[in-house]
């Protein structure tokens, strides 16, 4: 039977036209307003889900044991909120020239991908942290040749959307879960001697490693570990953040280089020391990250297969 995962559908326009709703509505406003309503608006979304709100707030609590039940709940709150604010940021930074765009979004180490690009080629690090699609412009913006490799959403008309956005100031996107052979296609673009950006901080579904992740067993992909390890160049962790104004700013930092030598062994050491990155930055801002992905959903059937592989924890 043929997969209908993808089609459109009747119900996948409706969404879509509303999508472009939002799009005009939110192109009217000034950029602090429209950031405000986005953040309103998806805060006020935990009164419409609180099964999935109630996820995000048991998960803080497992991660930071010492934080109060109210602590979890503003943290989990502003993790909600900060979606909308990334959707209004997205929204209003794809209508700005370049420089306009500067203003409200800016790379420090830029120099770093920009150095790489061309002669050793590289992957950049980067999670759901405040707005990583953000920087993900601001990257093409400041002159990187970059892909990304991300997941294709259900809704095709959305994701066709969502994926002209994404490239509005040039870059291209690959899909993990849509597309013929994706590892392939990321190695030739890293032949090219190109960035290629990565999110790993999400549940992988199948071909997976498992790592400790703020204390709990979580699937992790390896591609990034694997990709680096393959074709020898360096992983470029970025951290995201907002100024008091808001202000988005990405830092890039100094490379990291993968083991000279391939093995799962390495592989999942490698995929640990990356995933530290994401450890320190939520520890240190956890409103910021994206709560409401359950990231532990296979925890059980990780603790049962290291059980069982004791030799591959790490």
């Amino acid at each position: 039977m043929a997969n209908t995962r993808f089609q459109k559908t009747p119900l996948h326009y409706i969404q879509y036209l509303a999508l472009k709703w939002f799009c005009v509505l939110f192109g009217l406003l000034p950029y602090k307003t429209a950031v405000w309503l986005g953040r309103k608006a998806t805060g006020a979304v935990r009164f419409v889900m609180k099964k999935r709100f109630n996820r995000s707030v048991y998960d803080i609590r497992r991660a930071f044991p010492k934080m109060t039940e109210e602590e979890a709940q503003a943290t989990a709150l502003e993790s909600w909120r900060n979606m909308g604010g990334i959707l209004a940021e997205f929204i209003k930074l794809t209508q700005m020239t370049p420089e306009e765009f500067k203003k409200h979004s800016r790379i420090i180490g830029a120099e770093k991908m920009l150095n790489a690009q061309n002669v050793t080629g590289g992957i950049i690090h980067i999670g759901h942290f405040t707005n990583w699609e953000a920087f993900g412009l601001a990257g093409a913006v400041y002159g990187v040749d970059k892909a990304v490799l991300a997941q294709r959403v259900d809704n095709p008309y959305v994701d066709e959307e969502t994926n002209r956005l994404r490239n509005i100031f040039t870059g291209r996107t690959f899909y993990s879960n849509n597309e013929d052979k994706p590892f392939f296609a990321c190695m030739r673009w890293l032949k090219k001697k190109k960035m290629l950006g990565i999110l790993i901080d999400q549940n992988a579904g199948s071909s997976e490693v498992w790592v400790p992740f703020m204390g709990r067993i979580a699937a992790f992909s390896p591609i990034t570990a694997l990709l680096a390890i393959k074709m020898q160049v360096p992983v470029f962790p970025v951290r995201v953040w907002r100024e008091k104004d808001g202000t988005i700013v990405s830092e890039v930092m100094d490379a990291v280089y993968p083991p000279k030598e391939f093995s799962m062994e390495n592989v999942r050491k490698f995929t640990k020391i990356l995933v530290g990155y994401y450890e320190d930055w939520l520890k240190d801002n956890p409103g910021s990250w994206l709560w409401a992905h359950n990231r532990w959903k296979r925890e059980a059937e990780g603790e049962a297969y290291l059980k069982a592989h004791p030799e591959e924890r790490v």
